[in-house]
């Protein structure tokens, strides 16, 4: 299955029964363990069980990898990003959609959020006390009604610490404008590349208290994607690698971090500034190949 089938699939993500029919296209293969076939059968058989019972893959995943020691809920890139803009450009998010489990554990989520939202709420209530979670590492809040519902779940939850990144701008905007009371728990980074890039909505978005400030993609040398400095600390030229976007974002920017590209070691402690309210105000950027 290539990039271009997955797109399919996202085009098709408000029609169920188009969603059915390409993957029981996909799963028509050999059911070798992890592969495209394999999945979509998994999928299928979730959804023709009208998506109740045990999910195929679970909706928050826990401690994922060593670039995101947290627990991490995902959906679909582009198809649950209504603010998107330049970002589609480079979105990192696509490049993961080589790997079929990634793939349909984001469709996965993405349909529990059109069609069995209470999936979501009990996987939320089994999170262990005390976790930190990235609520949207791939996707975004879709609407209004689904961020009042991921706000709503932070507000059952004050042991936990939630954060993530959004360019959903505007849907922020329209229910701060009903006088919601915002969730304690909860801190969103402006991330660039929304279509309310130098608009009323942007200025609106960055005043609320849930913002904890701008995270931008910055252009960055080739040599520094292909090294993997901008994956981690510990990676040679890593150093050099947070000089440049430091210096790309003091062009515009006053405060500025530059993310080491991994949480785990962002700071000490086990702190990561990304969800720090005391990194409120200060640019955070990291590299994308020039």
């Amino acid at each position: 299955m290539n990039r271009v089938k997955c797109m399919e699939i996202v085009a098709q993500i408000d029609c169920l029964e188009s969603i059915r029919a390409n993957l029981l296209e996909t799963a028509n293969g050999e059911q070798k363990q992890g592969s495209w076939p394999y999945y979509a059968q998994k999928l299928l058989a979730w959804i023709d069980n009208g998506m109740t019972g045990k999910t195929p893959f679970s909706v928050f995943v826990a401690n994922g990898n060593k670039k995101l020691p947290f627990f991490a809920f995902s959906s679909l890139a582009i198809a649950d990003c209504p603010g998107k803009g330049a970002c589609v450009k480079y979105c990192y998010s696509l490049r993961g959609w080589r790997y079929p489990a990634a793939f349909f554990r984001q469709l996965q989520n993405s349909l529990l959020m059109r069609h069995h939202m209470p999936a979501i709420a009990n996987a939320w209530s089994q999170i262990p006390t005390g976790k930190t979670v990235r609520l949207f590492v791939d996707g975004d809040f879709s609407s209004v009604a689904i961020l009042r519902f991921f706000m709503d779940l932070c507000k059952t939850r004050s042991d936990l610490s939630a954060y993530g990144y959004s360019k959903s701008w505007a849907e922020f905007v329209s229910l701060d404008s009903t006088g919601y009371v915002w969730p304690k728990n909860y801190l969103v980074n402006k991330s660039n590349g929304s279509k309310w890039i130098n608009t009323g909505i942007a200025n609106a978005f960055s005043a609320l208290p849930v913002v904890r400030g701008e995270f931008d993609a910055v252009a960055v040398d080739r040599s520094f994607i292909t090294s993997k400095a901008y994956q981690s600390k510990d990676n040679a030229g890593s150093g050099e690698y947070r000089k440049t976007v430091r210096e790309k974002l003091r062009a515009i920017y006053n405060r500025v971090f530059a993310c080491p590209g991994n949480c785990g070691n962002c700071l000490p402690g086990g702190r990561h500034a990304c969800g720090s309210k005391d990194f409120a105000g200060i640019a955070i950027g990291i590299g994308i190949h020039a």
